[in-house]
């Protein structure tokens, strides 16, 4: 045996070291969050119950469809039976979901199938996640600590974080992890061209999954044209991979996700026949340009032909659906915008976001602003503006940024996309600070550029110079989706399951209760917070807000048997805000119409519950 053997008895193989390296710390952050996660979560989970309102909408979904609704029948019976919604969700998530509750229930039955359906979900959503993003922050700048520092500021990301939480089934995690696959694969296709079929897949079920996810489609066509513009290795054929195959797959996915009669139907919340005509549209000026390679070959009128034929397709979209460019709020009644959408975080713009709380707006935009500011620093120090990685990741975080400032409910997917280049900034940081010495130097300033670039610091900082702003509520408001579900003792399954204790019936209920009584009763509701619930919100706002007349017409119009609210919550306090003299608060107070009666549940002190007298509905 050689010196050097004895000297390294116990040292690893290259192999080994990659593994720890690679695979150790995603799996350590994976497994540390999800044991947190249960021991925080676990008693409510046990109850059935879920963390936001989309949450318990989606499972209601699925329930429906298991129970033999047709595919292409999206209506919910049961939300405002008199008006039925329809919803505008993609039934690829309740595959997802719904298929292993259906194979797990035989073997476990409904209740707990669909317990561990709703822990797995999200939690194999993260851990895909996890090597996603590690796995472009390694692209962005190569270090054995890169893992490490991309989970972690992951974990310090609490509004991308609590995507993947248990109880989280809503599309988000899964537009999150699309978004990153298709960066990863136009950025793999450098060497591997037919990538850009699978990024061009993405794009087309990303569409189809949620509207919300065009941004990020945007940009993938947009870093795929650049792709082109540079004439980098086999481009022609790159464009026409992509093209090909997010034309196809978003009309596949517009065949699948409604009957034939609404396929030309232009709905702008939704994949229809206005986002497969621009797709279309895109598609073809791709193919035309991979077509037109030999006759330009400058960069600028590249740019300039590409930038050309993408706003015609563009304008012609918005002359033929100019509704569309309101966005999906654009037709709903005036006065549901001005008392419902207008308390809704997550509805408005970032200015408005920002207003209700500084701490909160800073936390929701940290990570895309220093992502950006890294790109430039990187292309300032390292002359790689124009590299395909760098530019693709920047562009994704660029245009997802501005859709976020746009709606604030879109800010978590630029936060999640951000990440890759927000760790290599510190990553760089890190390894600029590894050359001081003394060894105690180097800790110090390492120490303070990790304290300095936390996404929750900044945060913290403000929420001390301006106490209206509470600092775990700015953190955890990061890219925030306020779901309404703020009062537990109100929508937990231990004061709504007294409900099941009440006969078959509607129940005309406050907005945020709906969902909830959805999942965990047989009852049928006519308010949930969903704009295309038009008339079951304002059947809600006047019976809440408006006077005894208007309440009773509410009522009637909605054929309800029963009349459901909160006590004590936050839609409470907003609907007492402008009501002040309404029912809500003569409900509260105690006095009862004679058209009401009030039903005896052990809810006392938390719901208010009262039966429509028959000969008053």
């Amino acid at each position: 045996m050689s010196k050097a053997d004895k000297a390294k008895p116990d040292s690893l193989s290259p192999r080994a070291e990659y593994l720890i390296e690679r695979h150790g710390s995603v799996w350590l952050i994976w497994l540390l969050f999800v044991y947190l996660k249960w021991t925080r979560s676990a008693e409510s989970l046990l109850r059935g119950e879920l963390a936001n309102n989309d949450d318990y909408m989606r499972m209601v979904e699925i329930r429906d469809w298991l129970g033999g609704q047709n595919w292409f029948d999206m209506h919910q019976y049961r939300l405002n039976p008199v008006d039925p919604l329809y919803s505008h969700w993609s039934r690829l998530s309740d595959v997802l979901i719904g298929g292993p509750i259906k194979i797990l229930t035989p073997l476990l039955g409904q209740a707990k199938a669909e317990l561990v359906t709703v822990i797995a979900y999200p939690s194999i959503m993260l851990i895909i996640y996890l090597y996603l993003v590690t796995a472009l922050s390694g692209k962005l700048f190569k270090s054995r600590a890169t893992p490490v520092v991309s989970a972690a500021i992951l974990i310090l990301s609490f509004g991308v974080f609590t995507q993947f939480g248990m109880g989280r089934i809503d599309h988000h995690s899964l537009q999150i992890v699309m978004a990153l696959a298709t960066c990863w694969f136009i950025i793999t296709s450098l060497n591997k061209p037919k990538n850009m079929i699978y990024a061009g897949i993405l794009c087309g079920v990303g569409l189809y999954v949620g509207i919300e996810s065009a941004p990020y489609v945007a940009a993938a066509c947009i870093a795929v044209v650049l792709v082109w513009v540079f004439a980098e290795n086999m481009a022609a054929q790159k464009l026409r991979y992509f093209s090909l195959a997010m034309a196809a797959t978003t009309v596949i996915c517009l065949l699948i996700s409604a009957p034939p009669t609404r396929w030309f139907t232009p709905s702008c919340d939704a994949l229809s026949v206005v986002y497969t005509q621009l797709t279309l549209a895109v598609a073809l000026i791709m193919w035309g340009l991979s077509l037109a390679s030999n006759r330009i070959k400058t960069p600028i009128g590249r740019f300039v032909l590409a930038g050309v034929f993408g706003s015609l397709a563009l304008l012609v979209t918005v002359v033929l659906y100019p509704h569309c460019m309101e966005g999906p709020y654009a037709n709903l009644d005036p006065r549901l915008v001005e008392i419902w959408l207008s308390n809704v975080a997550e509805a408005g713009n970032f200015i408005q976001f920002l207003a209700d709380g500084i701490a909160s707006g800073v936390a929701a935009i940290f990570l895309p602003v220093l992502a950006i500011a890294g790109y430039f620093w990187v292309a300032k120090t390292e002359d790689k503006s124009l590299a395909l990685i760098e530019r693709t990741m920047f562009i994704f975080v660029v245009l997802t940024l501005i859709a976020g400032l746009l709606q604030t409910r879109l800010m978590f997917v630029s936060n999640a996309l951000a990440i890759p280049l927000a760790a290599s900034v510190v990553l760089r940081l890190l390894s600029w600070a590894g050359k001081f010495k003394p060894r105690a130097k180097m800790v110090l300033i390492r120490s303070a550029i990790i304290i300095a670039l936390s996404p929750v610091t900044l945060p913290i900082l403000i929420s001390m110079v301006a106490p209206s702003d509470d600092a775990n509520e700015a953190a955890a408001n990061n890219n925030t989706q306020k779901s309404g579900l703020e009062a537990p003792e109100c929508f937990s399954q231990t004061v709504l399951g007294k409900l099941t204790a009440l006969p078959a019936g509607t129940a005309l209920t406050q907005i945020d209760l709906g969902a909830p009584i959805l999942k965990f009763t047989d009852l049928s509701v006519t308010s949930a917070p969903y704009h295309r619930n038009t008339s079951g919100i304002l059947a809600a706002l006047d019976m809440f807000i408006e006077d005894e007349a208007t309440a009773k017409r509410a009522v009637a119009k909605m054929r309800a048997d029963y009349v459901i609210a909160c006590r004590d919550s936050n839609e409470t306090k907003m609907m007492l805000g402008y009501g002040p003299d309404g029912m809500l608060a003569k409900l509260i107070a105690g006095e009862v119409p004679s058209w009401l009666e009030k039903v005896k549940l052990d809810t006392e002190g938390v719901l208010l519950v009262y039966r429509v007298k028959p000969d008053q509905s």
